[in-house]
């Protein structure tokens, strides 16, 4: 606080000190309770002896102050004899001898027992001091200063000129140092300066011969010096000591606070000495090292750090050790270490502590037990990077070990980096006929025996659903196609899950690193391209890839764009195939089928692009497309009985087909009892069991449905037997073999002679020959479908114009040589 802030105070405090020292000082600053708001305030107060502090700390304040003032009595006990011998002459000339004599036993007697009792106080320094010590320190000074009062008075009265300016000096001096001296008790010191100015003035007044009033300014201004200073002094002194038993208030609730941390938090308190030794060491910390006391006052925290005898605990050691050499602050750094042979983890951080003297004492710091929170981490981090099902890693992490082993095959020029991706084949088919459960205990066993014949020679991961990768480095392409063989063949042996076997398999496409500019995504789309060709040759084996693949893929993909153009734009079309009544001739219904005419490529068969339609995601909206427009242009030909049109897996396991055809259906005003809609057997190996209902849907509508491709699968008739249809078309396969083969009548015979006994009516398409016609009439085909009849055409009008033919009136065509049993239909046809 300046002193102009307060200046009625401290002008108050300073003429109380003057005329009545402990009177206490009434101001608006203070409090009801006498305490004062302002901490500068109350240290003026408190300096002047003004009960503004609680009474201890009065007491230590008051027993400063005498203190401070007691370290200086040897000094002034020795100044005052000095003046005493100096004084001597001047007073033996101014006063009678008996009274020289008393002075100077008093002045001595009072040295005398000053210094007794500054004897006795410094063997026992006293630490508390009453109001009553304080006011009997301001009564000692006040008997000196009139002792020494005694001395300009009668040195004046002598008129001696010598003894005057003797005195004057002596006055001065005592003045001023006794000012000073007595600082830390502003009472004392005003009392002290108060009477020897005043014995000063009187010496003036009486001798009226020097030059007074010159001598007196000068003498008020020193005192006024005095008093300004003494009064900074012990404000100063008291700001101080509130200031320190502010700290030490501070550093004890500090240290409570430390100990109630100690006790009630999971962390502790850590010290050591400059040797870095632990010292202080509390419950806490034992209980957490596992070690006696003594263990811990002999070890440092790098020694614990080294009781573990781990990889990962090694190498947080290093930074623990350089710091600490350093003798520099740290924080969060990780170490582990053995307790009561268990692995903990501690996070400490610490800082240097440096005593008085700037020299290096230790460190002092906090510790902290994170071991379980390291393990949840590790936890998180190992769900975070494997898979939850079968524990191998996912494809994160596989992600992240390729990018890792790549960049190291790059520095080192090596090329022997393979990636591998797998496709299960018919996990599906677990799936769906034994449920979900058993197809996650499959792809745990297939993971178990993957990872049995990669242990040590790849990293293995499950990337989702039945796909899994590995990666390892491979010397040749043989021995990479070599390991490739045994995933395939592993895969191939049943697997045992409750009691039943199945039989599943693995194609497996894979790529080695071929050049330094090669990346992570490179490996993963060439091996996905041989995994893909894999699959399109046949499945259940491993191909390597090669640049051609590539190519195909190149090509494709330009295909795949060129296919989006078009049907974006309206460059696709399509046209009606007649079918006709194999008894009459007549054209009754047709085909739908889809044409694209490419502008450099010429026609793209549907062979070709609906696949790619398929893969690119165009086949529900193309499929929707060509349903409209068959429909609409079908409405406008009456004649025709019915019109078919395919539907690819991919639109029969849409689960908005039934109200997708309605849609077109009710916008065309196409009859539904005319529409037929020709699905293949690819359509049940996709099938989640919802094929039985939308069939069923279909075929209320009054829709015919009929399987399409008849005898190129697996399981024909048994979906016969599990599905209703309407109709089956004969492949034209079995169609080309007439003429050929000897035993393809009997097959097509047994096909129609089946589908008869189902009440279902038969198509054969591919008819191109007369005597195929001749052959199919004979036995008993119902409808015949090819370019015999007739090529496509874009309106149905068309192909109806054709008259319905007169079989028995035609020629007809010789029979190839070398097939009886055609010769024998056609002869058969002759003679009816």
């Amino acid at each position: 606080m300046r002193p102009g802030a307060h200046w009625k105070l401290v002008l108050q405090t300073i003429l109380l000190a003057l005329v009545s020292p402990g009177s206490r000082v009434k101001h608006a600053a203070m409090r009801p309770d006498g305490h004062m708001d302002a901490s500068p305030t109350r240290a003026l107060l408190l300096a002047f002896g003004h009960p503004v502090v609680d009474q201890y700390l009065a007491c230590r304040v008051r027993a400063a102050q005498i203190a401070s003032i007691a370290r200086l009595t040897p000094l002034t006990v020795f100044a005052n004899v000095v003046n005493v011998v100096v004084v001597l002459p001047v007073l033996a000339q101014a006063l009678p001898f008996a009274y020289v004599i008393a002075w100077v036993v008093a002045a001595m007697s009072l040295m005398a027992l000053t210094t007794i009792k500054w004897f006795l106080s410094s063997r026992s320094p006293i630490e508390l001091a009453s109001h009553r010590a304080l006011n009997a320190a301001v009564r000692h000074a006040t008997f000196l200063s009139l002792l020494w009062a005694v001395v300009p008075v009668a040195a004046f009265m002598s008129g001696n000129v010598n003894a005057i300016w003797i005195a004057s000096c002596v006055t001065t001096g005592m003045i001023c140092g006794g000012g000073f001296a007595l600082a830390t008790v502003p009472q004392a010191a005003f009392r002290w300066v108060a009477i020897l100015y005043a014995a000063t003035v009187v010496a003036l007044v009486i001798d009226q011969s020097v030059m007074m009033w010159p001598l007196l300014v000068l003498l008020t201004s020193y005192t006024f010096v005095v008093i300004g200073s003494t009064t900074a002094a012990g404000w100063l002194f008291a700001s101080h000591f509130l200031a320190e038993a502010e700290l030490e208030k501070n550093g004890d609730l500090i240290a409570l606070l430390l100990n109630e941390f100690e006790e009630t938090s999971s962390d502790w308190i850590w010290e050591t000495s400059s040797t870095g030794n632990f010292r202080n060491v509390s419950d806490r910390f034992l209980h957490a090292s596992g070690r006696t006391r003594p263990e811990l006052h002999s070890m440092r925290m790098v020694d614990l750090a080294y009781s573990l005898d781990s990889e990962d605990a090694r190498a947080q050691v290093a930074g623990l050790e350089e710091a600490i050499s350093l003798q520099k602050s740290f924080r969060e750094i990780v170490i582990g270490l053995a307790v009561n042979g268990d692995e903990r983890w501690w996070s400490i951080a610490a800082r240097p502590v440096y005593d008085d003297h700037g020299s290096f004492t230790g460190y002092r710091g906090v510790a902290s037990d994170i071991t379980e929170a390291r393990r949840a981490e590790k936890l998180v981090t190992h769900l975070a990077e494997h898979d939850s099902l079968t524990g191998i890693g996912n494809r994160s992490w596989f992600l992240n070990q390729a990018e890792d082993l790549l960049a190291e095959q790059v520095k080192g020029g090596q090329n022997t980096l393979t990636l591998f991706l797998i496709d299960l084949d018919n996990f599906k088919v677990v799936n769906d006929t034994s449920g979900h459960p058993a197809g996650d205990e499959l792809l745990r066993q297939v993971a178990d025996r993957f990872t049995a014949i990669s242990e040590g020679r790849t990293s293995l991961a499950r990337f989702g659903g039945d796909e899994f990768a590995a990666l390892g480095r491979f010397v040749s392409d043989q021995a990479a196609s070599a390991f490739a063989e045994e995933l395939v063949n592993v895969a191939r042996k049943p697997f045992r899950i409750g009691n039943r076997d199945f039989a599943i398999g693995a194609t497996v496409g894979f790529t080695r690193l071929r050049g330094a500019g090669d990346t992570v995504d490179d490996l993963m789309r060439n091996a996905d391209i041989a995994l893909y060709k894999a699959k399109e040759s046949g499945r259940g084996r491993a191909l390597a890839f090669e640049s051609a693949m590539e190519r195909e893929v190149r090509e494709r993909r330009e295909l795949e764009a060129d296919l989006r153009e078009a049907f974006e734009f309206g460059k696709l079309s399509v046209e009606f195939q007649p079918i006709v009544n194999a008894r009459s001739g007549k054209v009754i219904s047709s085909e739908v089928l889809v044409r694209w005419f490419h502008p450099t490529r010429g026609e793209v068969t549907p062979d070709t692009f609906l696949p790619i339609a398929e893969h690119a995601g165009l086949i529900l909206p193309l499929g929707n497309w060509v349903l409209r427009k068959a429909c609409a242009a079908a409405a406008q030909c009456p004649d025709l009985e019915s019109v078919a049109v395919n539907l690819s897996a991919v639109q029969f396991m849409d689960p908005n087909l039934v109200s997708q055809i309605t849609t077109v259906l009710d916008e065309t005003g196409f009859p539904p009892e005319r529409l037929v809609l020709e699905i293949t057997e690819s359509v049940f190996l996709r099938d989640s069991g919802a094929a039985p209902e939308k069939l069923k849907k279909l075929r209320n509508l009054g829709i015919k449905i009929s399987l399409d491709d008849f005898g190129t699968g697996y399981s024909s008739l048994s979906y016969l037997r599990k599905y209703k249809f309407d109709k089956i078309k004969i492949d034209k396969t079995f169609v080309d073999e007439i003429g050929e083969r000897s035993d393809g009548l009997a097959i097509i015979s047994a096909v129609i002679a089946l589908a008869h006994n189902l009440g279902l009516e038969v198509t054969a398409e591919g008819v191109e020959r007369r005597f195929q016609v001749d052959a199919l009439r004979t036995l008993g085909c119902d409808t015949l479908q090819g370019y015999f009849f007739g090529k496509p055409s874009a309106n149905p009008m068309h192909i109806m114009q054709a008259a319905s033919e007169d079989w028995d009136a035609q020629e007809q065509e010789p029979v190839p040589d070398g097939d009886d049993d055609t010769q024998k239909a056609s002869a058969a046809v002759s003679a009816n």
